[in-house]
């Protein structure tokens, strides 16, 4: 039988054929280039959209506001992205990486941000808004719920299938200032996949209380957007990689209907015109299966996101047409699953532009960490599930001095708020910064006026996270298939987290490592679960 690792293709006369240009796309061609020696003119990058980036796409200017995705802050973890980042040539030097940039900004150009940041979440309080203590010894969590998470954190996974989180917690947990923490840390809800959760939790629970802390982080110049993705795009234009704007790939022919099968045909349609490309059977083809940023509504200062509109339902199946057919075999997975539930998975974020110092300064005052320092500020009375990020300055290369660019989501958008009485998702991006200043009780009438907030309705914003079955998602290469990978968010990476640009990489590495038949691995998945559990135990 022939399978993927077992057919020799030459590099120099492969062609690879990639359907989207999200972090995962980049990241394959770049592995391409530089571990498989695949000329950079034989890649082949098509996407719906304009331009590269996928939904990590940045935009604005400081008249109209900017909008940064909420995956996007100036830092990242993840040897995969490391590894990546050290592949890619420095835009100021042959002998230096992209990586090596990132390095010597964060010695050198820039003062280094707090060890420690000391506010994680606030509340309302009875004349200020107060500190709320998370990072006690057991963070809240009492004795029964203790072993509850020892009991998950050691089951397998086919054995919890496709039940939620709160189908193994009762209540009482979803009350505790560890739920608190991991759910807006990482944006569960108690109906999200326990098996997610577990995952989550054996990969992260060592560094729940350091990993709000930036400066354990690799630390970027700007957003992720300006910092990677557009260095990453450069060098591969650079290097002659075929980038094509605007095509929709309608579908991908398979040969023979028996295992194993060979991608022989990609159908696209460009300029309106219906076009077709014929592989050989050495010929591969890597396809982004799709985005938890999919059908994507955005509002104004002054107007809400159109969230129910009758297009980003088209939009969202137009994006996801491709992995529905491919579904037509189970080895593709189920999109499904994820496409008909955004009741479950819908989040809002926001970008708030502001002119001026006083936000800045009341903020640093009030929680005695200067932005920068932690990722994350949840504030826990919010109807709406309220989680801020005040970044380090600036964002954006066209960010004068005197704008600051901050963000948020919300996972609960449906609730009405607790000072504009109403749900989020009904309201303007002034009313919603409105909503967070008085939380934090900063001055309305002074600080309002100079802001412009950007809302974004995400129907499928936690999709990933969503319950599924281990069939669901499929294997990056999937089985009895000799030429094709999936990559991104919905592609199974067996024990590591999704909704990270870790994840997408990750999912980049092995399909080029499996399909080009090369020696190499990507690093191992890190999980901490013996330390832990005994220490949950004392």
């Amino acid at each position: 039988m022939t399978t993927q690792s077992s057919l020799r293709r030459d590099p120099q006369t492969i062609q690879a054929w990639l359907v989207g240009s999200g972090v995962s796309s980049l990241a394959a061609a770049v592995h391409l280039i530089r571990e498989g020696n695949v000329p950079g003119p034989n890649i082949h990058i098509f996407d719906l959209r304009p331009d590269s980036g996928g939904e990590m796409t940045s935009f604005g200017d400081p008249e109209r506001g900017y909008f940064l995705p909420f995956e996007c802050h100036p830092h990242f973890h993840g040897e995969c992205t490391e590894n990546l980042l050290s592949l890619v040539p420095s835009a100021r030097s042959s002998y230096w990486s992209l990586m090596d940039d990132i390095r010597e900004f964060a010695t050198a150009e820039r003062t280094p941000p707090k060890e420690v940041a000391l506010t994680r979440a606030m509340r309302l309080g009875k004349m200020r808004p107060e500190a709320v203590e998370v990072y006690t010894k057991n963070m809240h969590v009492g004795l029964k719920h203790r072993m509850e998470l020892i009991v998950l954190a050691l089951e397998r996974e086919r054995a919890l299938g496709k039940k939620s989180i709160q189908e193994v917690f009762d209540q009482s947990f979803f009350r505790t200032g560890f739920w608190m923490l991991w759910s807006t840390t990482f944006a569960f809800q108690p109906w999200h996949s326990a098996v997610e959760f577990q995952r989550y939790l054996c990969k992260y629970l060592e560094y729940i209380q350091t990993i709000n802390n930036v400066k354990r982080a690799y630390q970027t110049k700007y957003n992720l957007f300006e910092s990677v993705v557009l260095p990453m795009t450069t060098y591969l234009k650079s290097e002659g990689v075929d980038f094509r704007f605007q095509v929709e790939v309608t579908d991908i022919e398979l040969y023979p209907e028996s295992d194993p099968t060979t991608v022989s045909e990609i159908k696209m349609i460009q300029d309106g015109d219906e076009c077709l490309v014929t592989l050989d059977p050495e010929d591969i083809c890597l396809v982004d299966l799709g985005y938890s940023r999919s059908g994507a509504v955005f509002g104004t200062n002054d107007s809400a996101p159109p969230y129910l509109s009758s297009d980003w339902q088209d939009l969202l199946i137009t994006e996801w047409k491709l992995w529905q057919k491919l579904s037509k075999s189970m080895k593709f997975g189920n999109p499904e699953n994820y496409l008909s539930r955004a009741v479950q998975s819908g989040v809002e974020t926001f970008t708030t532009t502001l002119r001026g110092t006083e936000f800045m300064s009341l903020y640093e005052k009030v929680t005695r960490d200067p932005p920068g320092t932690g990722a994350m500020l949840s504030l826990t009375d919010s109807n709406w599930s309220l989680t801020i990020s005040i970044p380090r300055q600036p964002l954006f290369s066209t960010q004068p001095e005197e704008v600051s660019v901050i963000c948020g989501y919300a996972l609960s958008p449906a609730s009405e708020g607790n000072f504009v009485k109403k749900p989020m998702f009904q309201c303007s991006g002034e009313e919603i910064f409105s909503e967070v200043l008085s939380h934090l009780e900063f001055p309305v009438r002074s600080i309002l006026p100079h802001s412009i907030t950007i809302p974004c309705g995400l129907p499928l914003g936690t999709a990933p996270l969503l319950t599924r079955t281990e069939k669901d998602r499929p294997h990056v290469v999937p089985p009895d298939t000799t030429n094709i990978a999936c990559l991104g968010q919905f592609a199974e990476v067996p024990e590591d987290t999704t909704l990270s640009m870790e994840y997408s990489v990750r999912t980049a590495q092995m399909a080029v490592y499996q399909l080009l038949g090369l020696q190499l691995t990507p690093p191992k998945v890190k999980r901490n679960v013996l330390y832990e559990v005994f220490n949950l135990l004392v």
